[in-house]
């Protein structure tokens, strides 16, 4: 049996979850958040909300709770490669360091692709889902999971790769026909 919790809005925003990330703007989701804050005060407010989210201490309290496995959601420009995202890479780095420390295993979840897989916020982008339309886009999503495989595969801590997180087909997308609601 796996006990386990997902990680969610840490590196991965949806702004439900955490609606004051999102103060002083219009965005609905990470990829307008990216773009409507200036450089300086995206990498502010994103350190800030990064460094404090989720710590070591959650993951020793989740370990005395006899929670053995977290997923953790990371978007597609994790490794800082895709503007104008600020990547995240170092934190994901530092909670293999804090699971393995605290004897839990992660299950990493590509949560976000380019054009979205989607078309929620949990998509990196409301309202939009064609990532599948473009080679490229699939392309650099299968680039960031070799990226992912090569990093961890050999840390201890590793339990999966989530491949992608909630993809829908081009018909279901079409019946629920999200842009005109």
């Amino acid at each position: 049996m796996i006990k386990g919790v997902n990680l969610g809005n840490w590196l991965v925003l949806e702004k439900w979850m955490s609606p004051g990330l999102f103060a002083g703007t219009e965005a609905e989701d990470e990829t307008q958040l990216s773009c409507d804050l200036a450089d300086v005060a995206k990498r502010e407010r994103l350190t800030a909300h990064r460094d404090s989210y989720i710590t070591e201490r959650d993951f020793a309290y989740l370990a005395h709770h006899g929670i053995g496995t977290v997923r953790i959601p990371v978007p597609f420009f994790i490794f800082g490669d895709y503007p104008p995202y600020v990547g995240c890479v170092e934190y994901l780095d530092r909670a293999f360091d804090w699971a393995e420390t605290h004897q839990i295993k992660i299950l990493i979840d590509l949560h976000t692709v380019p054009d979205s897989q989607n078309g929620f916020d949990n998509g990196g982008m409301c309202g939009v889902c064609k990532w599948h339309k473009n080679p490229a886009h699939v392309e650099f999503a299968l680039t960031v999971l070799e990226q992912l495989t090569s990093r961890y595969r050999a840390r201890p801590a590793l339990w999966g790769i989530e491949v992608l997180n909630e993809p829908i087909s081009e018909e279901l997308w079409n019946a629920i026909d999200l842009p005109h609601r």
